[in-house]
């Protein structure tokens, strides 16, 4: 109808009612079954609410994406191309969680859903800085405007970590958060890209213009570190104790931390939730507070098992005074794993209401080593989904919890490998005696389709022709040097195709083959196919 941000509230009005008393009047005379158009409400803009709605939503990501999450920070001054001077947009690090969704889209559909939930629609970019992703989110083409209406509310965003000067390049000044006098006047002096600007020195510009605006493009471009302040969820499960009298007594201090556990926990229980991180805070007389945490393997309500743990953590630390305060917080929580208790077991009928509580003797001892030796010391394995065989396995504490995925799991799918066959008599062989090997690439069925060991880093091979002829580039060699020795190839079977993803970097792309030796030896090598001569160890069969 002609309305637009920015326009005066009386214009708005009278070009609506305008619009609708002709509208009304050619319906009364034309067609009685067109819709009315109503005359335009005006509601005032509620700041608080709107934050506090903004809030809410920052909460909720933060419970289903991503701890760090942030409202964006104003500077004192209006950004160019904003109407308001209050929060707008959400700030999340997403660096170590973007694995949980499988990659980035996977995390940034998660995001999706969730505001969609909501009925909001979003712009959606993912940045190595913080002012390169607000720069995309906000200003750059969108690209929906070919698709269905149904995915019409989002736009998704992807700078990789290596082009983000890139993905900046064709974007307006403005998207740098600049004062809007600044932005005039790289307008004044026919600036209108970053792009242009980022040609300019910056002494110049620091000069002509302000250091603001070099801080600005710093920022962008990750020179300086640009922080977020995360918002902090409040503690659901808590509970304080302010003693009557200060005290040093060891025995009165463990009785009261078993009862502010116990104290906390209660409203876990008929939830059929457990506690994954306990947090218990001493305030002393005369000396510093004192924080004690500890995390654990899998959820529980043991009030045994998690007052032997925080005790301990108390008793590792020498009183300098009298404890004055103690405040007990559940940090962490999640559903518990049930399991039926035998009819037929010892004091079935007085132990009904605590069997489902307990945790397994393994989660036990890993708590138990966690808290004596610390959290980096006891720690697991487990399997990424990065197609690089170096980087397909990761190690991590098993008690912290935010390492590791607590909600169901989507099936893993396997890196997709692209090969031709080298010797295909030998692998139609080797299929039909069930090698597992088909068209030179070995299925999921073959034993020996990865060796047990990798060398931590992939070792040089030098390929070698007959006699002193060359190796061509699409020729295997039929003998390597390896560590002053020469290695004659009996039979090869590949290559299998490695590839990174295009947005974690510069792009690896290996050939990777299983060659067996004159000598019996088995290896598994590739091919760099960035430098086509570069051939090189990385494990071996036997």
């Amino acid at each position: 109808m002609g309305v637009r941000l920015g326009m005066p509230i009386a214009q708005a009005v009278d070009i609506t009612s305008t619009l609708a008393d002709q509208h009304n009047s050619s319906r009364n005379v034309a067609n009685q079954n067109v819709s009315p158009i109503p005359a335009a409400i005006i509601d005032e803009h509620d700041r608080v609410a709107d934050r506090r709605a903004l809030h809410s939503l920052a909460t909720e990501l933060q419970s289903h994406l991503c701890p760090q999450i942030a409202l964006e920070t104003l500077d004192r001054f209006k950004w160019a191309g904003r109407f308001r001077h209050d929060p707008e947009a959400l700030v999340a690090e997403i660096e170590g969680v973007t694995h949980l969704f499988d990659d980035e889209p996977g995390l940034l559909s998660a995001a999706a859903t969730i505001l969609k939930r909501r009925h909001l629609k979003a712009r959606l970019a993912i940045a190595s800085t913080l002012g390169a992703a607000w720069a995309l989110a906000t200003h750059a083409p969108s690209q929906t405007q070919n698709k269905a209406p149904a995915k019409s509310h989002f736009d998704f965003f992807l700078a990789p970590a290596d082009r983000t000067r890139e993905a900046l390049q064709t974007l307006p000044p403005s998207a740098l958060r600049l004062n809007p006098t600044d932005v005039e006047t790289l307008q004044r002096l026919g600036i209108e890209t970053i792009g242009s600007l980022l040609q300019l020195p910056r002494n110049g510009l620091a000069t002509r213009i302000g250091q603001g605006l070099c801080n600005r493009i710093a920022q962008a471009l990750g020179e300086v570190d640009e922080p977020i302040l995360a918002i902090d969820i409040p503690t659901e499960h808590t509970a304080a104790l302010e003693l009557e009298y200060p005290t040093d007594a060891v025995d009165l201090i463990r009785d009261r931390i078993i009862r502010l556990i116990d104290s906390a926990t209660a409203s876990l229980r008929p939830l059929g939730r457990g506690v994954l991180r306990l947090r218990c805070q001493l305030d002393f007389t005369e000396s510093p507070s004192v924080t004690l945490e500890s995390g654990l393997f899998s959820p529980t309500l043991d009030l045994n098992h998690l007052s032997n743990l925080m005790i301990g953590a108390f008793e590792s630390h020498a009183c300098q005074s009298k404890v004055s305060h103690l405040r007990l917080d559940v940090l962490q929580d999640a559903m518990l794993a049930s399991t039926q208790p035998s009819i037929f077991g010892p004091g079935f009928e007085n132990d009904t209401q605590t069997d489902w509580t307990r945790q397994t003797d393994i989660a036990r001892l890993i708590d138990s080593l966690s808290g004596r030796l610390g959290e980096e010391s006891v720690r697991g394995v487990r399997l990424n989904r990065d197609p690089l065989p170096e980087d397909t396995v990761t190690d991590f504490p098993l008690t912290q919890t935010k390492g590791r995925k607590l909600a169901t799991a989507r099936p893993r799918r396997r890196p997709k490998s692209k090969g031709t066959s080298a010797t295909e008599s030998h692998d139609e062989s080797n299929a039909r005696h069930g090698g597992g090997i088909r068209n030179g690439v070995p299925t999921a069925h073959d034993a020996g389709r990865r060796p047990l060991q990798l060398h931590s880093t992939p070792q040089r091979l030098t390929p070698l022709g007959h006699g002193k002829d060359p190796v061509g580039e699409n020729q295997f060699p039929p003998k390597f040097r390896f560590r002053g020795r020469v290695w004659h190839v009996h039979q090869h079977w590949g290559p299998e195709r490695i590839e990174t993803r295009w947005w974690q970097g510069p792009m690896v792309r290996r050939d990777y083959f299983r060659v067996e030796l004159d000598n019996g030896t088995r290896w598994w090598i590739f091919r760099d196919l960035n430098h086509p001569s570069d051939w090189q160890l990385h494990g071996c069969f036997d």
